[in-house]
């Protein structure tokens, strides 16, 4: 037997209290889901090797599409739900799949590494500017700079907490010894800077965070520059990196 819900309506325009209810089996719901865009995302087989050309299995993650459009980011395109797709070329390709129904689609985009490097680590990181202010417009420390120390979240939730310290500073570098890093390209790291209040509750204070993906600077060839310059609002710093085969 079907599951009825009962809607009532009150009329308040009246003198008198008119009510009045209608019934709504399962198929309100069916025909309101289907009035929805689809949901979408993927995932890939690696990208690395040491040769090309290099193929790549994409999959689908879609609980109401009727079909899934692709494009490689390499002037390629594709259909299914799994498609297999051949890269000739090592680099960064933005590969997105597009989900339809009835009409309707969503698109979900990915950056994919084709690469011969397995990791990627932060050896270096420079701060050259940060907010002249705290939010609401207060110093960060009156009298003086702030104490400079900093934090790195890898894909996965690793954290690393630096435990070096730039006294009364605005600008300067940390070594990270032993170098830290991940396996994942495609996904955020996010270096979190911070003023350092030694006996103070909280004892540090988040100046900014300066998120990117290390697809922005992989390398095609063995030779490459390895340092970038993040931007995050007034946070400005200069990540040194090296890619491991």
């Amino acid at each position: 037997m079907p599951e009825n819900n009962f809607i009532f309506l009150l009329n308040e325009n009246s003198s008198t209290s008119l009510y009045k209810f209608f019934v709504c089996n399962r198929s309100c719901k069916k025909d309101k889901e289907s009035d929805s865009a689809p949901n979408i995302s993927f995932t890939y087989t690696s990208g690395y090797t040491n040769s090309l050309p290099k193929s790549v299995v994409f999959t689908a993650n879609s609980s109401n599409a009727d079909n899934i459009s692709w494009d490689f980011g390499d002037s390629t395109t594709g259909q299914g739900f799994t498609v297999s797709h051949t890269y000739n070329n090592f680099g960064a390709y933005k590969v997105k799949a597009t989900a339809t129904k009835s009409g309707l689609s969503a698109s979900y985009s990915k950056d994919v590494p084709i690469t011969f490097h397995r990791r990627a680590v932060i050896k270096k990181i420079e701060v050259l500017q940060i907010p002249s202010l705290k939010p609401g417009g207060l110093d960060w420390d009156p009298g003086e700079f702030p104490d400079l120390t900093y934090e790195i979240l890898f894909p996965g939730d690793t954290l690393y907490v630096g435990g070096a310290v730039l006294n009364n500073s605005e600008t300067g570098s940390f070594n990270i010894i032993p170098s830290q890093g991940t396996y994942v390209f495609d996904q955020d790291v996010k270096i979190k800077i911070y003023d350092k209040d030694v006996g103070n509750v909280p004892d540090k204070e988040l100046m900014g965070i300066v998120p990117f993906k290390f697809t922005s600077v992989l390398p095609t060839s063995l030779t490459y520059t390895d340092s970038v310059q993040v931007i995050q609002g007034a946070l400005k710093l200069l990540v040194k990196f090296e890619f491991q085969q």
